[in-house]
């Protein structure tokens, strides 16, 4: 077999770079000097790991190698030879997630303008692109090359060990392809704003992730920074694509961020993740419903969201939209189905119940942010949209 010509084949397809290994040139280091960016962020980038891993590698697989960047590199055996591409990314750069992880690991924010420079340098890339891309190099040259099955290298989320570097189980690629089939389904549950399916799609796919994968390989749907960095990134652009504004899902996802690095043990995390993901597909949900109104009713509804801690009047509102009280009171009746004033107090008593929930505040002082300067009326209001007093709601929770 032509080694050259198969290496161009697949790098000019894919526009990856793409390379023959071996522990009796300077391959490795070569690839360590042009393509390792920081040894700390990329253990497995260095000659001295890709050495170990081509003696440990096994015919018929692919084994992908993920580091903290999220750039990848598939290694894998051909013709008794060994053969690396990459690396290659999988997601757009993202500012915040490498502050956090220069953070994270006492690294200079000064090379973070390199390191965007080094991501962006590498294509965008699925495996399941790679897979189908080089097993049909693979056949043109060689015909009848059985199918390659998958395997993910682990390592860089606890101080690597090298008996634990290659992990024991593997994926064919049905079972791969199964999995991103759930992964999407459960993504189009956050784009079509389906609140109750999105927590049934995560615990699915999450239950069925564990199920079968090895401990060291859990980063995906694990509670860890690095697992909810990539879920974080997954569902804020599913959102994006269901119409939820960009400044809703920045202000959902940078809260929960705040209080992911300050929860205490794995169940508060996960409640977090949970948290998230319902938050961001019920804005995605009322996006939709806001797209049904007409454009001076969604302004209406959008300025009373911003601005219902504050006495709003029907004629303010009015003079604010350029129509008149009497047309605004019946359009908003006609569209929304309710009277501009219930429409306010359903909210305010909704943000109250939230925040009884929620907080340690007073009754007075939640009555007060919601905007009922009188706390017996805010009483009885709330007794009114719930069957009980705020005192007895809290009790209840």
């Amino acid at each position: 077999m032509n080694e050259v010509l198969f290496i161009n084949f697949i790098s000019n397809i894919l526009g990856i770079r793409a390379c023959c290994i071996s522990k009796h040139d300077d391959s490795l280091i070569v690839f360590e000097e042009e393509c390792c960016f920081e040894k700390t962020l990329q253990p497995m980038y260095t000659a001295e790991y890709l050495e170990y891993l081509m003696d440990h590698t096994a015919p018929e697989i692919f084994y992908e190698i993920t580091d903290y960047l999220n750039t990848n590199l598939c290694l894998f055996m051909f013709e008794g030879k060994h053969y690396l591409l990459g690396p290659y990314v999988k997601n757009m750069f993202s500012n915040q997630e490498m502050q956090e992880l220069l953070a994270t690991h006492k690294l200079p924010a000064s090379i973070l303008l390199s390191l965007k420079i080094y991501y962006n340098h590498f294509p965008q890339l699925s495996y399941q692109m790679i897979h189908g891309t080089v097993l049909a190099a693979m056949r043109t040259f060689v015909p009848n090359t059985p199918e390659y099955s998958y395997r993910s290298l682990a390592g860089f989320h606890e101080e690597l060990k090298k008996e634990t570097l290659v992990v024991e189980s593997h994926r064919t690629y049905a079972q791969i392809v199964e999995q991103y089939e759930m992964e999407n389904f459960f993504l189009r549950k956050i784009s079509d704003g389906d609140v109750t399916g999105v927590r049934l799609a995560f615990e699915n796919i999450a239950s069925s992730y564990f199920a079968r994968t090895n401990p060291s390989q859990r980063s995906l749907y694990s509670t860890d920074s690095n697992g909810f960095a990539i879920l974080r990134t997954l569902a804020r652009k599913a959102a994006e694509n269901g119409g939820c504004p960009v400044v809703t899902i920045d202000e959902i996802t940078h809260e929960c961020i705040q209080r992911f690095a300050s929860a205490r043990g794995s169940a508060d995390l996960d409640s977090i993740q949970k948290d998230m993901l319902i938050r961001l597909t019920q804005a995605v949900a009322d996006a939709k419903e806001m797209a049904q109104y007409s454009p001076v009713i969604r302004d209406v509804l959008s300025f009373i969201s911003l601005n219902y801690t504050q006495n709003i009047t029907l004629q303010e509102l009015a003079h604010i939209h350029h129509v008149s009280p009497e047309h605004l009171s019946r359009q908003f009746k006609h569209e929304v189905g309710a009277t501009l004033i219930h429409y306010i107090s359903d909210l305010r008593t909704k943000k109250a119940a939230e925040l009884l929930k929620s907080s340690k505040l007073s009754i007075s002082e939640i009555s007060m942010y919601v905007g009922y300067a009188d706390s017996n009326y805010f009483v009885k209001v709330f007794k009114k949209r719930y069957g009980m007093t705020p005192s007895a709601y809290r009790s209840s929770l």
